[in-house]
C-alpha cells in the first residue's frame, strides 16, 4: 500500500524528497541501504512552490534518474481515523470515502483518498481502526505537474506524519518509542511513534513564529500551550494503545531559532528533550541547520522504503 502512488521507480538506486512548502522549496537526494542511508545532498530555494523553483534547485544538486517522494505540505490534506469498514481490502478505500463525506470541507468527488493501517488499541474488544488521508484532487494535481515539468520521475506523495515516522526509525530510542515536534511559523505537528510504526499524530495551530515572541508572557504562555498539547498527546498514548510510556522527546529545529525550549518542555512535561539534528539520522552528517530545518520532511519522504505497507 502506498500513499498516492504513481509506480515510478529509481534508475539508480537513488531517492529524491520534494517539499513544496509555503516559503519555497526543499530537495534531498538519498541513496545506500535501508539499514545505512546516506545523505547525498540537501537543498532549499526559496520562492513559490512550483516547478520553476524546483528547477532552479534541480540545476544546482541534480537529482538525475532518482525516483521522487513528494511530500504534501501541512495544512493541504487532511489525516482521519476513522472505523475499519467490514468490506474486502480491495474495497476499503471506496468505502471510507462513503464514511468520510460530512467529514471534509469540499465535495468527495473532488477528493483523492488513501489509506494506511492504524496500530491496535490495547483494550480489548476495541473496534480495528485505519488512518484515512484525503486531499483535494487539485493539489496532487499540482505537485504531480511541477515534478513532470521540472524533467523528474514522480514515485509517490507522502504526508509530513510518515515522513516524521521514517525519521523517528533512525533514532536510537525508536524500538521504546519517541516523540517528535515540528514546527512551521504558525502550525505544528506532534508525532508518536514506535518500532517503524506511527501510532498518534496531531496537528496544533501554534508554530514557531509565537514561540519566539520578545513579549516574555506571550512567549511563556506559548510555551505552556506547547506542552499542554504535548501532554494531551502522551495522555491519550497511554489510555488508548496501552504501551509503556515514551520517554524522549526529539523537537526539529525550526526556521527562527527557539534558545531554551527543550529544557523548558522538559520541565514542563518531564520528557528527555533533544533536538532532531541530522547527525543522529545520518552518521556524521554535517548540515546547515537553517537548510535542515526547511529539508527536514523532504528528507523524511526520501527515507521512505519502496514498497514497504504503511
Amino acid at each position: 500500500m502506498a500513499i498516492f502512488s504513481f509506480l515510478n521507480k529509481s534508475g539508480n538506486g537513488e531517492k529524491a524528497g520534494v517539499l513544496l512548502g509555503e516559503s519555497g522549496v526543499s530537495l534531498a537526494r538519498i541513496n545506500g541501504t535501508v539499514d545505512t542511508p546516506r545523505l547525498l545532498d540537501l537543498g532549499y530555494q526559496t520562492g513559490a512552490a512550483d516547478a520553476a523553483t524546483l528547477e532552479q534547485l534541480m540545476r544546482e544538486h541534480r537529482p538525475g534518474r532518482a525516483a521522487v517522494h513528494c511530500v504534501l505540505p501541512l495544512g493541504s490534506y487532511q489525516l482521519l481515523l476513522v472505523d475499519m469498514p467490514k468490506v474486502p481490502p480491495n474495497e476499503i478505500k471506496a468505502a471510507v470515502r462513503w464514511q468520510i463525506k460530512d467529514l471534509i470541507d469540499f465535495h468527495i468527488d473532488d477528493a483523492v483518498v488513501d489509506v494506511f493501517d492504524a496500530p491496535p488499541s490495547g483494550a480489548g474488544g476495541a473496534q480495528e481502526q485505519v488512518y484515512v488521508v484525503v486531499t483535494r484532487a487539485s493539489q496532487v494535481q499540482h505537485i504531480a505537474g511541477a515534478v513532470q515539468q521540472a524533467g523528474l520521475s514522480l514515485a509517490v506523495i507522502d504526508i509530513p506524519e510518515l515522513a516524521l515516522r521514517n525519521l523517528a526509525a533512525r533514532l536510537p530510542e525508536q524500538e521504546q518509542g519517541v516523540a517528535l515536534m515540528y514546527l512551521e511559523a504558525g502550525r505544528g505537528l506532534i508525532a508518536l511513534c514506535r518500532d517503524n510504526t506511527l501510532y498518534l499524530a496531531r496537528t496544533i495551530e501554534l508554530g514557531h513564529a509565537a514561540l519566539a515572541d520578545p513579549d516574555p508572557d506571550r512567549r511563556a504562555m506559548a510555551v505552556s500551550s506547547l506542552a499542554l498539547e504535548i501532554q494531551r498527546s502522551m495522555d491519550y498514548y497511554d489510555r488508548y494503545f496501552q504501551q509503556a510510556p515514551i520517554n524522549h522527546l526529539y523537537i526539529a529545529p525550526t526556521a527562527e531559532a527557539l534558545p531554551g525550549l527543550v529544557s523548558e518542555l522538559h520541565g514542563q512535561v518531564g520528557l528527555e528533550g533533544r533536538l532532531l539534528a541530522p547527525e543522529l539520522i545520518f552518521s556524521g552528517a554535517e548540515i546547515d541547520t537553517g537548510i535542515w530545518a526547511h529539508g527536514l520532511l523532504a528528507v523524511g519522504a526520501a527515507l521512505r522504503e519502496e514498497g514497504k505497507a504503511l
